[in-house]
């Protein structure tokens, strides 16, 4: 039967304790699972026993990493799973974030509906590259599209005045260049935001029309 060898003080923000056993294996542990386990050097687990320990203390460390991790700001469950990867936790990752949905703390719709309101408000674009910005994070696309569709009526906004807004902001810094430079610029700039391009074109030339003087004598 294995035996527990070493019980040190675990580094970092989670605390804990660094579970040895014959001097190989090696798991976090929480001081509280460790004190409702009464667990000591010298005790004995069997290999069962020291399998489903793992298991459970893993399953708390994700538990407690992805609420740390959610506590800055909203996050998709794709986002969450990636940070717990990043922290050897892959196999204990569908627990915690199945715990934070039902806890309320993880949802993918409600965050791509406010991710979608403040790109319309600050930072405007466009239909499809909401969606694929959306889709990058983790969100189904059936979601993404739900969530525009719902932020764009929420904001009584329509893409085209997205677009024409984004416009007019750029236009500002383009009004020293020459016409056909400023075009460019704008269209290029537009194009990155994620509008369609027929809708990009005809608002370029509303905005930036070629000067009916140029060329004059």
């Amino acid at each position: 039967m294995p035996l527990i060898t070493a019980l040190d003080p675990a580094p970092g923000r989670l605390g804990g304790f660094l579970l040895e056993a014959d001097g190989r294996e090696r798991f976090r542990i929480s001081g509280d699972l460790c004190q409702r386990r009464n667990l000591q050097i010298g005790a004995r687990l069997t290999a069962v026993e020291l399998d489903a320990l793992a298991r459970e203390a893993g399953d708390a460390e994700a538990m407690d990493l992805a609420i740390h991790y959610l506590s800055y700001r909203p996050r998709t469950c794709m986002e969450v799973r990636r940070y717990l990867a990043r922290h050897g936790l892959t196999i204990h990752a569908d627990s915690a974030i199945e715990r934070c949905v039902e806890l309320g703390y993880l949802d993918d719709a409600a965050y791509a509906r406010a991710f979608v309101r403040e790109r319309i408000r600050l930072r405007p674009r466009g239909r499809p590259r909401l969606i694929s910005e959306l889709a990058a994070r983790g969100v189904e696309r059936h979601i993404a599209e739900h969530a525009v569709n719902v932020a764009l009526a929420e904001e009584e906004v329509t893409e085209a005045e997205l677009l024409r807004d984004a416009a007019l902001r750029r236009v500002r810094a383009l009004r020293d260049l020459d016409p056909p430079a400023a075009r460019r610029r704008l269209a290029s700039f537009l194009d990155r935001r994620g509008f369609r391009s027929g809708a990009i074109r005809d608002l370029v030339r509303e905005l930036l029309p070629d000067d009916p003087d140029a060329g004059s004598p």
